[in-house]
């Protein structure tokens, strides 16, 4: 009897989105900012592209 392999969840690249984060808030021509955690908030997708801020979210909960 073959064993059967086990399952390796792969994480998805997550966009920052009004509809799936409290945090979130787009601001206009495909601009979003992250309002979570100290200080300023910060645009985290510019021009619908997300940059090096997104995930902002997630990379603070752990």
């Amino acid at each position: 009897m073959a064993k059967r392999k086990k399952y390796q969840r792969q994480e998805k690249p997550r966009m920052c989105d009004p509809g799936m984060c409290d945090h979130c808030t787009y601001i206009g021509e495909g601009d979003f900012i992250c309002d979570k955690g100290p200080g300023e908030p910060v645009i985290v997708v510019e021009d619908w592209e997300p940059n090096e801020n997104a995930g902002r979210c997630k990379r603070s909960q752990r």
